[in-house]
């Protein structure tokens, strides 16, 4: 049975995004993890195909054989979201975001999208991002801005977004082993709903 590592953050939990993945991927022995350390020894397994941000796996020296698109582009828009007020993306003096690359990494890819000055508070889950605008522990959360919805939804707080002009690449997959291109087939094929959770339309 062919083998797929997934490491991307989504808004459900990791064990209900593991099994709608499974009944997605019928035939297909697959493995969610959320954490970068979890994603970093699942590697080392030598799993057919990995299904992640090309930001991830460019660090990992990996290349998307399969891309995420939607709207017809295979880019996606991120947000910066504070507490009553819209950030001034030049200004914000901290940031929390989604741990996508372990420390060093993740700093690098949030100091592009905004302020090369930002200290970053890392966290593995969406919902998690809540509670450092709650205590005020950042000036403001980045994330995709189709995830927006979802955090608004979970808190008491007036969120306020702005829309990055930097892009993000949406999840692409990447070939790693023998079974790697039926995995391709499979995942271009993979539910609608499924693919949408992943913020993707369709898979080319």
């Amino acid at each position: 049975m062919a083998r797929l590592l997934v490491y991307l953050h989504v808004a459900v939990k990791q064990r209900a995004f593991q099994s709608l993945l499974g009944a997605g991927l019928p035939g297909v022995d697959t493995t969610a993890v959320g954490r970068a350390g979890d994603f970093e020894r699942a590697l080392q397994d030598g799993p057919d195909a990995v299904l992640s941000l090309p930001v991830v796996l460019g660090a990992n020296k990996l290349s998307p054989a399969l891309r995420g698109f939607s709207r017809g582009s295979s880019e996606e828009r991120y947000a910066l979201v504070g507490a009553g007020s819209a950030p001034d993306v030049g200004k914000v003096a901290s940031v929390g975001a989604l741990d996508l690359l372990g420390r060093d990494g993740t700093n690098r890819f949030v100091r592009r999208l905004v302020n090369p000055q930002a200290r970053v508070e890392r966290v593995t889950k969406i919902e998690d991002l809540l509670p450092l605008l709650q205590i005020q522990r950042v000036d403001a959360v980045l994330l995709p801005a189709r995830l927006v919805s979802e955090l608004r939804a979970a808190s008491r707080l007036t969120l306020v977004e702005r829309e990055l002009e930097v892009t993000v690449a949406l999840p692409a997959v990447a070939s790693t082993g023998p079974g790697g291109a039926s995995l391709l087939t499979a995942i271009s094929k993979m539910p609608k709903d499924v693919s949408k959770l992943l913020g993707v339309e369709e898979w080319r």
